[in-house]
């Protein structure tokens, strides 16, 4: 199975992808937009918000055919941290981050059996494992999978699965098709964000 995090603190996971967008795309959002203040912000802004929104999703989708994470919950567990990166030859860049905490290991397909010990499933590919030292707990208002750290009660540590972040960039084809569904929405979007400033929508 996946490697399982073991951690007294959720620790939190960043990465980020880059989309590349042409400059010429870029001089063409700046040559219609120049009459209107921070028309190209809102335009750009706009479009790249919406290609975020359709990379998570489509990210969403692929984790949940490796992982036993509901897409729900891969959805609650990103975060979107994104700019544009304009280089020295000219070129433009988004570069879309996503961030994550480790999640969880009761997230995942957990279970406690007819022994009472732990069985977990983090990969689908992978078979169950049972894990003889831990056990369920509530802790406070969280109901997680702990094992103690040493011979007494406490203190205890709680076992988590990968991030959303690393499954995502595990699998190559997984980064292959988020990137290429952010690039499609973006060229997509960006002519309807154009209209609605030039027409006074939303601005």
């Amino acid at each position: 199975m996946s490697k399982l995090i073991r951690s007294q603190y959720q620790e939190a996971v960043y990465a980020g992808l880059t989309v590349d967008i042409a400059e010429e795309s870029l001089d063409r959002v700046t040559k219609l937009l120049a009459g209107i203040s921070g028309g190209v912000h809102k335009a750009v802004g706009s479009a790249l918000a919406r290609a975020a929104s359709s990379g998570k999703t489509a990210a969403k989708r692929a984790v949940a055919e490796e992982y036993t994470l509901s897409q729900s919950e891969f959805l609650s567990q990103t975060r979107n941290v994104n700019h544009i990166v304009r280089e020295t030859g000219g070129g433009v860049s988004v570069v879309f981050g996503f961030r994550g905490y480790v999640i969880p290991l009761a997230k995942f397909n957990t279970r406690i059996n007819s022994s009472g010990r732990v069985v977990t499933q983090v990969k689908r590919t992978n078979t169950a494992e049972t894990l003889d030292q831990a056990f369920q707990a509530q802790m406070g208002r969280h109901r997680g999978i702990y094992e103690r750290v040493g011979a007494k009660r406490f203190p205890v540590r709680e076992l988590y699965g990968p991030s959303t972040v690393q499954m995502m960039h595990a699998n190559e084809r997984v980064m292959d098709k988020i990137e290429e569904k952010m690039a499609e929405t973006y060229e997509k979007n960006i002519d309807h964000e154009i209209l609605r400033i030039l027409n006074g929508w939303g601005m």
